[in-house]
This record gives structure tokens, sequence and C-alpha cells, in this order.
């Protein structure tokens, strides 16, 4: 039997992405967002969300440019913090011991240190409620060759990403391959 829990956040699991921006003063910022994921495959595009009155809001505005960093479990603690302190206030990066990088394709910084970082512009802006929803399309992928099998494909089991549990503000780790998809469900066939 199932029982209603109430009006809540309730997508398990959610991804752990760090908006990479320049501010309107040059100063790399991540920013953790917890809200989003692919919204389309053609165009590739990402959404997320982000509340206006962030500080990577108003660069988002501005720069119509991003990356999106993904973190392994080796920095959980820092991904975590990049979520609590503002880029207006603290250098995240600095705070951290993280390491900003130019990406090659968009002008925003990403996380050196993180596995996976995506590249993106800014395609729409939907107003839906105190957060805006950004619509990204994802210009190129960058992936760690540490994380990469020998034909190039990303090797995931050995990348421990973690997720975030909205419904009591935890992280877990991920990891364990189940199943080929778009194949194994056709035995239902």
């Amino acid at each position: 039997m199932k029982q209603s829990i109430g009006k809540k956040p309730a997508i398990i699991p959610t991804p752990v992405l760090i908006i990479g921006t320049y501010d309107t003063a040059g100063k790399a910022n991540g920013m953790t967002a917890a809200w989003g994921g692919v919204c389309s495959s053609d165009p590739l595009s990402i959404s997320f969300s982000v509340q206006r009155t962030r500080h990577t809001h108003q660069a988002l505005m501005e720069k119509k440019e991003c990356t999106i960093s993904i973190p392994s479990t080796a920095h959980v603690k820092e991904a975590d913090y990049f979520g609590l302190s503002s880029g207006r206030d603290r250098d995240k990066f600095s705070d951290t011991g993280l390491t900003p990088v130019r990406a090659p394709s968009v002008h925003a910084p990403y996380v050196g240190e993180f596995p996976i970082v995506i590249e993106c512009r800014i395609t729409h802006v939907v107003d839906v409620g105190v957060h805006d929803l950004f619509v990204a399309e994802v210009v190129d992928v960058l992936i760690d060759d540490s994380y990469l099998t020998a034909d190039g494909r990303p090797d995931l089991q050995e990348a421990p990403f973690f997720f975030y549990n909205p419904l009591d503000r935890s992280y877990y780790k991920t990891g364990e391959y189940l199943m080929q998809g778009f194949s194994t469900g056709n035995l239902f066939k």
C-alpha cells in the first residue's frame, strides 16, 4: 500500500550539476543545481532551474553560456559547498581548492577536478515561479581520459558519481551496472 507524503520534489535520483559561469566582473563561479536533466535529443539540450535571486542567474542571463560539471564522490563536500554559498560574497574555487578552467568552446569556467563537463549555450529561459528554467543546447562534452574505456566510451563503474535526494536533503552514491538500455526491455515484446 502507498501512503501520501504530501506535495514534495520526489524525482529521485536528482543529478548534482555544477553550473559554471563568469560573473560581470569576470570572476569564475559555480553553483550547485539539482533541478535538471536532459530535455531534448535534437537539438541535444539540458534544462536546469535557478532562482532569480541567485548570483548565477544574473551571469546566465548576461552571458548566455555556461558549463555543467559533474562531480564524483571524491568531491561531494565541495559540490555541497558550491550550493550553500554565494559567488557574490565568496570565491568558491579558492575556498575549496578546486581549479576553474576556461572551457574551450564556450565563455564559461568548469571545475578542473570533476570528470565530466558539458559546454552549453542558453537557448530558452522560462519563468516557472521562483525559478527560471534554463534550456541549454549542448556544444561539447569533455570527459577525463581515466573514465573512458579503450574504445572511447564512458566507464561509469570506474567513476563513482552521486545523486541528491531532495526528500531528506542527502547524497547517495551510484555506480552498479544493471543492464543495457534500449535492448533488454525488448524481452517483453
